[in-house]
């Protein structure tokens, strides 16, 4: 499929591919020291509001069930995370922070601050507004419909979706006869 984007997008999406990659190996060599990956500590995190089950911190953290249950066997054996089965459906897993959990949330938060560069000519509160926008407009599906990254005009013959992605992309498509 032939993507329209415009050149100022298609230079922002490498931009922000770029941003990505060089961000991650810096984390991945903070966590490093904390016996922890980028993985690990997005399972942490989707966890610091409470116990859940393992299918929804997987839509939580917008990841595979099947890939966070390998992720959750590692915490679980290193004492960050408890696994019990729920009281009542004891086909479900409740998902729990122990205190060790807690606190390397807490040291993998640090780490990760110590990662990000120290400018202050970079609008962060504006970058992240921006990026939140970007992720928003990502569709969720692949629909080989969708050009991803390209803004509804740039779709030709594009008709917004019925159902769970119609309302999470924050446009709205006027309809083409």
């Amino acid at each position: 499929m032939t993507s329209n984007l415009d050149p100022d997008a298609r230079s922002s999406y490498r931009l922000i591919t770029l941003a990505a990659r060089l961000i991650q190996r810096r984390q991945d060599d903070a966590l490093a020291p904390l016996g922890l990956t980028r993985a690990a500590v997005i399972a942490l995190e989707g966890l610091t509001g409470g116990p859940l089950n393992q299918e929804q911190l997987a839509d939580a953290i917008r990841v595979q069930s099947q890939t966070l249950g390998r992720v959750l066997t590692r915490l679980e054996g290193t004492g960050l995370i408890t696994r019990t089965r729920h009281a009542s459906d004891r086909r479900q897993l409740k998902v729990e922070l122990t205190d060790a959990g807690v606190a390397a949330v807490e040291a993998a938060r640090q780490a990760e601050v110590n990662a990000y560069p120290d400018d202050p000519d970079i609008g962060w509160k504006e970058l992240r507004e921006e990026l939140t926008k970007f992720v928003r407009a990502v569709p969720l599906s692949r629909d080989s419909g969708v050009v991803p990254f390209a803004p509804p005009e740039h779709r030709a013959g594009h008709r917004p979706q019925a159902g769970r992605a119609a309302g999470i992309r924050g446009w709205e498509q006027p309809h083409q006869n």
